[in-house]
């Protein structure tokens, strides 16, 4: 398995958001390269991006998708990450991830994921913390970071709240791709489509979510999801330590470095 290479994404704009009809609200990545990841500030951006959808009546719910032809996510930006030396800096990262996890879970509005392409790491912990997962026949899944190098205590984590121990096992220590039918199998996905098809359905579904009364749904998804975002901000602490301890090594931004072709 290989990450794909990950340009940087200085100065671009890298999240939209359109009302589509009938309550619901599309979000796309879709300012950046194409395989989309994620650096500090379009973390930052979609977490207020979020908030703010929470705090407007008008919205009932949120699709979040890559863009077309884009992967939906493929981890942290290697570019701003391998720079990263075990400091305050590392802190802040774990921050804006559990800032942004806690935001996609925790808000009144639920939110479904239509996945295409890649979901890698902290794409695929996006995704995660979404209510429904629609995913391409093509996607692909993948939980790498003790290949990359650094911990993963927030994969470890959702993953098995989500789709238990053994599935978090398999994931993490062999750091596979998990194709779109595994991946359905193993519950990680609730639908898988064609290609063509997914952001159709992930809008279907969410209209039909909207269709609902919004004071039984917002009054609903935070209760229900409250032991997971718990469980996020008890992550976060964890992860500050041993991610700081990784950078410190060196070994993860040598393996990052690598990976984008700067070594």
């Amino acid at each position: 398995m290989s990450v794909p290479i990950q340009p940087s994404q200085k100065n671009q704009k890298s999240v939209g958001c359109s009302h589509v009809g009938d309550g619901v609200v599309l979000v796309e990545f879709s300012g950046a390269h194409e395989q989309n990841p994620f650096s500090r500030a379009r973390m930052q951006e979609l977490t207020a991006l979020m908030h703010d959808l929470d705090q407007d009546a008008s919205v009932r719910s949120v699709v979040l998708h890559g863009g077309s032809g884009r992967s939906f996510g493929v981890g942290g930006d290697f570019n701003e990450v391998s720079a990263f030396t075990g400091g305050d800096e590392v802190s802040d990262w774990i921050d804006d991830i559990t800032d942004l996890y806690t935001a996609i879970a925790g808000i009144s509005k639920p939110v479904v994921a239509a996945i295409d392409g890649y979901a890698i790491g902290i794409g695929l912990q996006i995704a995660l913390c979404c209510d429904y997962r629609v995913a391409a026949d093509t996607a692909r899944l993948v939980m790498p970071e003790l290949r990359v190098g650094i911990a993963c205590n927030f994969g470890g984590f959702m993953l098995r709240y989500t789709v238990g121990t053994s599935v978090m096992q398999r994931m993490l220590f062999t750091c596979e791709e998990w194709p779109a039918d595994r991946a359905l199998e193993d519950g990680l996905l609730h639908e898988v489509r064609p290609s063509e098809d997914v952001l159709d359905r992930a809008l279907e579904l969410a209209r039909t979510i909207a269709g609902y009364t919004p004071a039984a749904v917002q009054g609903t998804r935070p209760r229900v999801n409250a032991p997971f975002v718990e469980g996020l901000e008890r992550v976060r602490t964890e992860a500050k330590e041993s991610h700081r301890r990784a950078f410190s090594a060196g070994e993860a931004q040598a393996r990052m470095r690598r990976i984008i072709g700067k070594d």
